[in-house]
């Protein structure tokens, strides 16, 4: 017999039975629904964990210091950390033989400016950011070390130096009483008490990329002697000279370009000044000449970015081996990975006992269909169709109420997730306003563009309900299999039935 034949002869007999082969199905249908919408809850728990830790910033970046340092950007928020000698210290040598080790893409110290200092820019420097952080790296390890210029370029000559992505931000206007600039820091908006609606970011005082700042700092530097007066706090800014007191330093910087924030490298990324590490120690060497005559640098930290997430755990085992101490985000990653994986497996398992009732069901009809056709198999054999194409038939039969079921099952699923994330951005929250104002009042652009985000997702989109391409395929392969599995007893039946009894047998 023809698999042609067998497939028409497997239509006829579904079709023979209407109501049983529909209400099997349709078991199916319910028990792959359950399956795949418990999977793609877990599916969207998973999807927000990875978003909440990618906003975070890099997580293949690993601190590292020394024993009696601090954990740098990372500790105190869930960071995992390590133990390590007391006498070790992270210099020169130190970062090569980082950078020697296996999956290691990119290595650079960290230095952080100890003094106060004060920059400005602007006509006659009317714009003042006082208390400026500064933070020195390896610019040559700049790309390696996964840092993102959001406008500009690196700095090429000596003077020019990058600004942390929200640094004109912290800006004062000196001739309107230390006005600033609003900004969301990247939030969408600014909430204003006197019109009670949440604004965009104000333009701040000036373009970043291109300005010159003036910096001011010293050993004794207490701050910009225009906020010593506006807040009170003292009568200047720094000594001028006398008994162990130094001279302030000044220097002209040029920005030529602004970095994107990301607190994992650093909080002058976001709001503070990023230079070269040459230029920083030369910085250092004028504001405390002592500095210059050490022989060897001795850094508070070292960050090492690792090729991918995968090799963060041999990243850190080989550095914790040579004594330092390091902290990064892996034991969380793993954490909030395992609570998933549980919850996923939870929800599947309550699906798949839906699945379950729907092969139980399967079993039935087959068993039924056996039954009621033992005289057309007798008559089968006695023409001389091969025992292998009767089973083959009956497993045709089983199998395609599985793939039906599956089929239909995961349209079905693919339209209550699209609902339940449409839902969800809608009284929940999840997705940014576009086309509409913001007002919820809708229009057709921003109904297909909650569809897009609903299927799609986004950066600023949150979906309860996410559906893999592997999991549409995973179920109607299950389902089909399911069939298959529990038609089998009932073809074997079918099979066994001698020719002579079903030829003689009434029903």
């Amino acid at each position: 017999m023809r698999f042609g034949d067998i497939l028409r002869l497997c239509r006829q007999n579904l079709w023979r039975r209407k109501s049983r082969t529909i209400l099997t199905v349709l078991g199916v249908i319910v028990g792959c629904c359950s399956i795949v919408l418990m999977i793609s809850l877990g599916q969207g728990i998973n999807e927000q964990n990875e978003k909440m830790l990618k906003s975070m910033g890099d997580l293949s970046i690993v601190t590292v210091y020394t024993s009696g340092g601090y954990g740098g950007m990372m500790m105190g928020s869930g960071a995992s950390s390590s133990s390590a000698s007391s006498d070790v210290k992270l210099t020169d040598e130190s970062v090569e033989s980082f950078r020697a080790m296996p999956g290691v893409s990119g290595v650079t110290p960290v230095m952080n400016y100890n003094y106060n200092s004060s920059v400005r820019t602007g006509a006659g420097g009317r714009y003042l950011y006082d208390y400026v952080q500064i933070m020195g790296i390896d610019m040559s390890q700049f790309d390696q070390m996964g840092f993102k210029l959001k406008d500009g370029a690196l700095p090429m000559r000596e003077g020019e130096v990058l600004a942390g992505e929200w640094l004109a931000y912290d800006f004062m206007d000196t001739l309107k009483n230390g006005e600033m600039r609003s900004s969301s820091r990247g939030d969408g908006c600014v909430w204003n008490d006197d019109t009670a609606q949440c604004e965009p970011d104000e333009d701040s005082y000036f373009r970043p990329v291109g300005a010159q700042l003036t910096l001011t700092t010293g050993a004794n530097y207490q701050g910009d002697p225009y906020t010593q007066n506006l807040y009170g706090t003292g009568s200047g800014g720094g000594s001028v000279g006398g008994a162990g007191e130094s001279q302030n330093v000044t220097a002209d910087m040029r920005i030529t370009g602004v970095t994107v924030s990301d607190y994992n490298k650093g909080f002058a990324t976001s709001d503070g000044i990023v230079m070269d590490l040459k230029s920083l120690k030369e910085l250092i060497a004028k504001v405390d000449p002592s500095a210059a005559k050490q022989r060897t640098t001795n850094y508070d930290q070292v960050l090492v970015k690792a090729q991918d997430m995968a090799s963060v755990p041999e990243v850190e085992s080989q550095i914790k081996a040579l004594g330092y101490e390091t902290s990064s985000y892996e034991d969380m990653r793993k954490s909030l990975e395992e609570q998933s994986r549980a919850i996923q497996l939870i929800l599947g398992g309550i699906g798949a006992v839906s699945l379950l009732v729907a092969a139980i069901g399967i079993a039935n009809t087959m068993v039924m269909s056996v039954t009621e056709r033992t005289r057309e198999i007798g008559i089968m054999k006695a023409l001389g169709c091969y025992v292998r194409d009767i089973r083959v038939m009956f497993l045709t039969e089983a199998g395609a109420i599985g793939f039906l079921g599956g089929l239909i099952g995961c349209a079905i699923s693919a339209m209550l997730s699209l609902g339940i994330n449409i839902a969800g951005m809608s009284y929940l929250g999840g997705s940014m306003s576009s086309g509409s104002g913001g007002d919820g009042s809708g229009s057709g652009d921003s109904v297909w563009t909650m569809l897009w985000h609903a299927i799609a997702g986004g950066d600023d989109v949150t979906r309860y309900s996410v559906i893999p391409w592997w999991l549409y395929l995973f179920a109607i392969l299950f389902a089909t299999l399911i069939g298959l599995l529990f038609g089998f007893g009932p073809a074997n039946k079918a099979v066994k039935i001698p020719a002579l009894d079903a030829i003689k047998n009434s029903e």
